[in-house]
């Protein structure tokens, strides 16, 4: 009973559009608090006596422990009728515990590549390396900042309709004609590379997912994965670590990016927003992205130094020849939508 009850404190949320739940217990009840963007609150009871089967089958769902506190924890929780991802903070309180959950909002609207924030010869870049017909692209970001959004916008640049598409995973968070969906999974991956797929997205987990994209790039196809990472250079360090031929890596990877979201400078509306829907589609955020393309150079220092990330400088090196090939970094980025009036300094 307490897993439909979750369900159905969660598929309230997303229906309603809540951007957050608290759940306490009180002395004679369970107390449940959604709150709104406007500052509405709706509050709710359940009996005090579900409250521990309640938290342990909440903790079942989330992967924690009996006893585990959290805070702002990274999320997800999807349901044949909601998806919803969020940061848990689980604090003890007076009467038990004080379980606090901050949803992380979707944008619903699919973006255009060029309406994401990317400076002008990055996009040139990327959209350079989506001709390629085989190869890989990692997008990355921390949990929240994107990198699925970007990773639709590139797929809606591919003409899906004319070539084999499928998106190994959960859901489909956007539409995209064409583009088939299949859970990913050992069969699934070796179902898809045995057909004569063209084009492949999926999210990164863990290092077997990661060795299926480059299986997958390595083999003719053009492969989009979305992982999680703070920067470009977070990403490389896992890739060259990943035990597999130096080759094989380093000829597979054609581009990496990351992106964060930073909060758009407010501007007073010359003429006041009238209805809930004008508010909701003006953008909140844009995105600050740093582009690292596999050059010939930057793949020739890869192989020349046998990928031995511990060598004297070989960060640093790379890090010049880098820049010299293009790439810029996440600050160089902000300071130019600083100075273009986009950011606040």
């Amino acid at each position: 009973m307490s897993k439909k009850i979750i369900s159905n404190l969660f598929n309230y949320a997303a229906r309603e559009g809540a951007r957050g739940l608290v759940i306490e217990g009180v002395p004679d009840k369970i107390a449940l608090n959604y709150h709104f963007d406007d500052g509405e609150e709706r509050s709710f009871g359940l009996p005090k006596k579900l409250e521990k089967d309640l938290s342990l089958t909440l903790r079942q769902i989330l992967k924690l422990a009996p006893d585990e506190l959290a805070s702002k924890k990274y999320c997800k929780i999807d349901d044949k009728n909601f998806r919803l991802t969020f940061y848990l903070t689980i604090l003890p309180s007076q009467n038990g515990e004080k379980i606090i959950i901050n949803i992380i909002r979707k944008n619903h609207r699919l973006l255009r590549l060029n309406q994401l924030g990317l400076q002008r010869d990055n996009l040139k870049t990327i959209k350079k390396v989506l001709k390629n017909r085989s190869g890989l692209i990692l997008l990355s970001s921390p949990h929240g900042s994107g990198k699925n959004m970007t990773m639709f916008s590139l797929l809606q640049e591919l003409d899906t309709t004319k070539r084999s598409a499928y998106f190994l995973g959960d859901k489909l968070e956007y539409k995209i004609d064409g583009l088939n969906n299949l859970v990913s999974t050992k069969n699934n991956w070796t179902k898809v590379l045995n057909i004569d797929s063209e084009i492949i997205a999926t999210e990164i987990t863990n290092n077997d997912d990661l060795k299926n994209v480059i299986s997958a790039a390595s083999s003719g196809r053009l492969v989009l994965a979305s992982i999680m990472a703070s920067s470009v250079w977070e990403v490389l360090l896992a890739y060259l670590r990943l035990k597999l031929p130096l080759k094989l890596k380093v000829d597979s990877l054609k581009l990496i990016t990351n992106q964060q979201l930073f909060p758009l400078k407010k501007i007073e509306a010359k003429r006041p927003l009238k209805t809930n829907r004008q508010k909701k589609i003006r953008r909140q955020n844009i995105g600050l992205f740093e582009v690292l393309e596999l050059t010939p150079q930057i793949k020739k220092f890869l192989i020349d130094s046998g990928q031995d990330e511990t060598k004297d400088k070989f960060w640093e090196k790379l890090g010049k020849l880098a820049i010299k090939e293009g790439y810029a970094p996440l600050s160089a980025d902000y300071q130019k939508k600083v100075k273009n009036g986009l950011l606040e300094r």
